[in-house]
């Protein structure tokens, strides 16, 4: 038999003890944490500072991601599916390894056909999102005056569904308002930009080649045999095995290296919270957190170099988003205008936009802090706060009788200062400054590319 060695979350995720610690107390907390940006949207009571005397808001420009979602990828539980049959062919499983193995499957055929789609969990994400700020702004959509409602969607289906979720609710509370919807490739610009930006001096990444024959979807497969994965874990997961096989040492030789195999149960226990209408608990049933903070570190930095500001590519992914927050800006302006009928821009989209949207305005990170993207977790970084589902940026706009204007800018409901910029009182900005913050930021972001091509 293999012997494997125990190594405390070091191999994958190289955690600090302090940095350990806080991260499996977080997790021990709410298991479901640990399936990173895949976690449900967690909402907490919500604190308004007051407005400075004698505003009111009259605007809401808005940017939210859609809601809990089925996963894409339909072989997200291979592994595991593969090795659970295999093993149960041997004899090799107990009851607690059937169960688990009936668990995994019944989660999988959930996804059967709805690959990608809203969950019921994701469109009631939506509709509290809406009722939540129609609560909390009703001066926005009681004016008589400001009775129109734009809603922009990415033309993936989800966000579609999202931005109806959303937009149903808020018509049940003001059916005066007026609606209009909008999905095309044409917006996709500024509501999903491509993030696939080549760096000041570096060639364009070279597009993908499909062998002859290939075509995208789901593809019938022939049926293989489990084959087992080579090298050693980084883990120790006997706690985690034993339960699940009658004879160990010979399940564990006929598995090899076991990490992928609890990898892709892992993987598909973070989708019960986002199908919970299953009733199916696999991480509180079988991880302890510290297992599950194994897994979710590497893929909690992964997200942090991917899409925000990181300092191996957050310049890029600053530079990349800018025509989004241009976007907020130009809608603003023509909000503002005293003949303008507008009270809400309504924007849905995906996590690869409003991450990096937080990392342009520096708030990615909740001290502004930039860092090496393997120290993501080390420093307090963690993907389930900063980028859940349904992760949204609201900027809400207050007029006094005197025409001036003020905004304040929300981060997941959650009132946020910006560095660079001082308030003139809470989190309440001057627009004029605000929209000149925002165009510096821009600017700032194309300077090495504008460089690079001047020289």
């Amino acid at each position: 038999m293999k012997k494997f060695f125990l190594l405390p979350l070091l191999a994958a995720s190289c955690l600090s003890l302090g940095a350990q610690e806080a991260a499996v107390r977080l997790i021990a907390e709410n298991p479901d944490r640990a399936s990173n940006n895949m976690h449900y949207y967690e909402f907490n009571p919500i604190h308004d500072t007051p407005a400075p005397k004698g505003f009111k808001p009259f605007y809401i420009s808005h940017y939210g991601r859609h809601g809990s979602r089925y996963e894409q990828n339909h072989t997200f539980a291979r592994a595991a599916q593969e090795g659970f049959a295999y093993l149960d062919s041997l004899g090799l499983l107990t009851p607690a390894g059937q169960a688990l193995r009936a668990d995994v499957e019944a989660i999988v055929e959930a996804h059967v056909g709805m690959e990608g789609s809203l969950t019921p969990r994701g469109a009631r994400e939506h509709r509290m999102l809406a009722e939540r700020m129609a609560n909390r702004f009703p001066a926005v959509f009681k004016d008589k005056n400001r009775q129109e409602v734009n809603s922009f969607s990415s033309t993936n289906f989800r966000c579609i569904v999202s931005m109806c979720n959303f937009t149903n609710s808020l018509q049940e509370k003001f059916p005066r308002q007026q609606f209009t919807f909008t999905s095309a490739e044409r917006f996709m610009s500024y509501i999903n930009p491509s993030l696939n930006v080549p760096r000041p001096g570096m060639p364009p990444a070279p597009r993908p080649s499909f062998p002859a024959g290939f075509r995208f979807g789901p593809q019938q497969e022939a049926p293989h045999r489990y084959t087992p994965a080579t090298g050693e874990p980084g883990y120790d997961f006997t706690r985690f095995l034993k339960p699940l096989f009658t004879d160990y040492d010979t399940a564990l030789r006929e598995l090899g290296n076991p990490e992928p195999f609890v990898k892709a149960i892992y993987t598909a226990g973070g989708l019960c919270q986002l199908i919970d209408f299953m009733g199916i608990d696999i991480y509180r049933k079988y991880f302890t957190p510290e297992e599950l903070t194994y897994f979710w570190a590497p893929g909690n930095d992964s997200i942090y170099r991917m899409w925000a500001g990181s300092r191996e590519n957050g310049d890029v992914i600053r530079f990349a988003i800018r025509p989004l927050l241009m976007d907020f800006i130009e809608k603003a302006d023509a909000a503002i205008r005293p003949d303008s009928h507008r009270a809400a821009d309504l924007r849905f989209g995906h996590d690869t936009s409003i991450l990096p949207l937080f990392a342009l305005l520096g708030v990615d990170d909740p001290e502004g802090r930039t860092f090496p993207y393997k120290e993501a977790h080390e420093h307090g970084w963690y993907a389930f706060f900063q980028v859940p589902m349904a992760t949204n940026c609201q900027m809400i706009f207050y007029r006094d009788k005197k025409g001036e204007v003020l905004t304040k800018i929300l981060y997941n409901e959650k009132e946020i200062l910006l560095p660079g910029i001082t308030p003139v009182s809470g989190p309440y900005y001057r627009w004029d400054e605000l929209k000149a913050h925002f165009i510096q930021l821009c600017d700032k972001a194309a300077e090495p590319w504008r460089a690079a091509e001047k020289n």
